[in-house]
């Protein structure tokens, strides 16, 4: 099991790394946009397309990586006036639903996806797309969170298992 998790590690890691990629990628194809647009008066219609996908892309590739980090914005003013026992409860809790509500979006995400490969969907906007190759990061990035959420899931409940010192 040890390498299962060292594997998924090196993966949230790997797919971390790429949604920083992504991110320069971004900011680059922005800032030539706005030169070709207002410098050279020659504007690139590929610009807003690729960056809509591309964030996207980034939101799914970041946040496993991001939860396994405790990375995420949390507003704790009840959270931090609780002991840790009810803290950790209420980790289970909330981890559990998080972990379900991914479960969710994988569900959907990959039968739209499924959907957009049967019926050969494509956007025809300034680049012509298949769109499965655009939401396919949504059942990749979700399931991958919900497995992450279920292992911080199974962390919480040996914390409050009875008999624990």
């Amino acid at each position: 099991m040890k390498s299962f998790w060292r594997f998924f590690d090196r993966l949230a890691d790997l797919m971390a790394i790429l949604a920083g990629v992504i991110m320069a990628f971004i900011t680059a194809a922005i800032c030539y946009g706005v030169v070709m647009r207002y410098f050279l008066m020659r504007p690139s219609i590929w610009v807003v397309q690729t960056s809509e996908y591309a964030l996207l892309w980034m939101v799914f590739l970041g946040t496993t990586w991001l939860l396994r980090e405790n990375g995420h914005v949390a507003v704790d003013i009840i959270y931090s006036h609780l002991r840790d026992r009810s803290r950790s409860f209420l980790n289970l809790i909330t981890f559990s639903l998080a972990g379900v509500a991914c479960a969710v979006v994988f569900f959907f995400g990959a039968r739209y996806t499924w959907q957009c490969v049967v019926s050969g969907i494509t956007d025809v906007r300034a680049l012509t797309v298949p769109k499965q190759v655009v939401f396919i990061i949504i059942p990749i990035g979700s399931l991958l969170l919900c497995i992450q959420f279920f292992r911080m899931v199974w962390g919480e409940f040996f914390k409050i298992k009875p008999g624990r010192d």
